[in-house]
């Protein structure tokens, strides 16, 4: 297949995991991708192997957002760059822990965001976000990733309709557990065990590829295994006026 043919496509957080897998997907059926990351070693062998573009991409840094989407006329993009943290007990819980989470998560959908509508405005463009499960509900085991994600979820909603007059879409993917790095090793055979149901990163690649063709804009999709693919419905609160 060809879906995406002639489409100039950035894939954060690329070289690893979901971002692997949706580069590989991407590529596979006709987009020149743009592999961005800071893992320059796999990013470059990926690049290689699927003769794609590697750029070191330190997504909470808005100079490197500028530079980047000056260069490159991008049509689509996914902004999948993430990381996660747990702490055992708030009282000792690291201010590092919560910069961190929040500068990735938050600020590198908020730069990513911002630039590539720069670029994007009256031309049209497609972006997709990973968003998580955890978007949705209280993710208790790690409530500063639940925090970031939920606030990714309602930046694309909130921000989705005043992109949309420039012509330019933006849809999130809430994924739940998925076998990737970030779970550590041999996390995924260790979900199973637990009896917990586990995705596959080609899945959420997926996932991604209908929210960039989707004829639409701020939905949020789930993906979920067993479940397969849902789109997400909201219900504003009594009275709301916003």
């Amino acid at each position: 297949m060809t879906r995406f043919a002639e489409q100039l496509v950035l894939v954060t957080g690329g070289a690893s995991g979901i971002g692997e897998a949706t580069s590989r997907l991407l590529s596979s059926e006709g987009a020149t991708v743009v592999i961005a990351d800071v893992d320059d070693d796999r990013g470059a062998v990926l690049a290689d192997e699927l003769g794609a573009q590697y750029v070191h991409l330190d997504v909470t840094d808005p100079a490197a957002w500028a530079a980047l989407t000056q260069g490159q006329s991008f049509t689509m993009a996914v902004l999948n760059a993430g990381v996660g943290a747990r702490f055992d007990d708030l009282r000792n819980a690291a201010d590092e822990i919560f910069e961190r989470v929040m500068d990735v998560n938050v600020g590198g959908v908020f730069y990513g965001t911002r630039e590539l509508f720069r670029s994007m405005a009256g031309r049209g463009g497609r972006i997709s976000v990973t968003a998580s499960i955890a978007s949705l509900a209280a993710h208790t085991q790690s409530p500063i990733y639940c925090a970031s994600k939920w606030a990714v979820v309602g930046w694309v909603r909130a921000i989705a309709p005043s992109m949309s007059v420039e012509g330019v879409q933006i849809n999130a993917v809430c994924p739940g557990l998925v076998d990737t790095p970030i779970l550590g090793p041999g996390g995924g055979d260790r979900m199973r065990q637990m009896g917990l149901k586990v995705l596959d990163a080609a899945e959420v690649a997926e996932a991604h590829a209908h929210a960039l063709l989707y004829d639409g804009t701020g939905t949020i999709f789930t993906i979920q295994a067993q479940l397969g693919l849902g789109e997400h419905t909201f219900n504003p609160p009594a009275g709301y006026q916003g």
